[in-house]
């Protein structure tokens, strides 16, 4: 897993992911390496998660916005962390439409779907 595209929304950094969703168990490695090395560059806020619904992209977010000098810190050190973690993609979902069934006396095709 790796940071693709970084943003700034209001008073918020966004660091969106190449991966669907980031599991709990990840999160919580994230913000033990990430937070202490926060503290250190003076940042008193920390990181929660989300997803990108539209993009369909995790996205970890600073809950502020650093000097470009120290977002670049930030970034390098959320990379190392994710590095090892997989890339989970969204499960495809198989929609079913415009179902027929053969009605067994007369043997014609009854179309179920009332919508045309």
């Amino acid at each position: 897993m790796k940071i693709i595209e970084e943003k700034e929304a209001w008073i918020h950094t966004h660091f969106i992911v190449d991966s669907y969703f980031i599991t709990e168990q990840e999160r919580r490695q994230i913000s033990i390496n990430v937070e202490p090395e926060l503290l250190q560059l003076g940042i008193q806020y920390g990181l929660t998660y989300n997803i990108a619904p539209s993009k369909h992209r995790a996205i970890i977010i600073l809950e502020c916005i650093p000097f470009d000098q120290v977002k670049t810190i930030i970034k390098e050190l959320i990379n190392e962390v994710i590095k090892d973690f997989p890339v989970r993609h969204p499960e495809q979902r198989n929609v079913v439409t415009n179902i027929t069934v053969t009605d067994p006396e007369t043997n014609e095709p009854e179309n179920l779907n009332p919508i045309s």
